[in-house]
């Protein structure tokens, strides 16, 4: 790519990053605080892309900056033509996040509130309540159940992989569907784990409690 093809794509990306912090603001002004509360401290991004956390995104704005910067130094290099090209592949992708993150807000707050409701009801075992009560009454099958878990825990890091090493092969959309799938995934094995020291608990109790008679 020659200078004059970088200074113009440079030019170009200057303004659709200008067009895209009005968006933001429009966007983090009309935030009702209850989606704020929800969204609080949760991860919106791949963290290939971001890491940030929360409703707004004002913050995003400021790594679309550095971009820009990088791109700014590495149009003026001869010897530069890859990264400039990688980096301008990184704005494009963060951006389109971005504008992805701005429509999907709503949808977000909302799934955040109903996880929260379920978080907070009485039983203390009510957020693994796929895990069948009389699973639970005897170590035995709290074993069988933790296998289980083991299994899919398997499953979901397997997955997560393949995920990540067709990242390399993707771009634009496609690439942000895919860092969004493993974020999706990383959260499910995240609760898995979560259920999986449930069921060891559960099971110490148990085995500590059979031993009394």
């Amino acid at each position: 790519m020659s200078f004059r093809a970088r200074s113009e794509l440079l030019q170009l990306l200057r303004q659709r990053l200008e067009q895209l912090k009005s968006q933001v603001q429009q966007h983090d002004q009309s935030l009702a605080n209850n989606t704020t509360q929800a969204l609080n401290h949760q991860q919106r991004f791949h963290s290939a892309l971001f890491d940030h956390t929360g409703a707004s995104l004002a913050q995003c704005l400021q790594r679309l900056e550095q971009d820009l910067q990088t791109l700014s130094r590495l149009s003026q290099a001869s010897d530069s033509g890859d990264t400039f090209e990688l980096v301008c592949q990184q704005f494009s992708d963060r951006y389109q996040a971005v504008m992805q993150a701005m429509s999907a807000t709503g949808l977000q707050a909302a799934g955040a509130r109903f996880s929260s409701r379920r978080k907070g009801l009485p039983r203390q075992d009510s957020k693994y309540q796929w895990i069948a009560r009389s699973v639970m009454q005897n170590s035995h099958s709290a074993y069988e159940e933790l296998r289980k878990h083991q299994n899919w825990a398997n499953r979901l890091q397997q997955k997560i992989h393949e995920l990540e090493q067709k990242l390399d092969l993707h771009q634009g959309t496609e690439k942000i569907t895919l860092q969004n799938e493993i974020l999706a995934t990383q959260k499910r094995l995240g609760r898995c784990r979560q259920a999986m020291t449930y069921i060891e608990e559960r099971i110490a109790r148990l085995e500590k409690g059979g031993q009394k008679h």
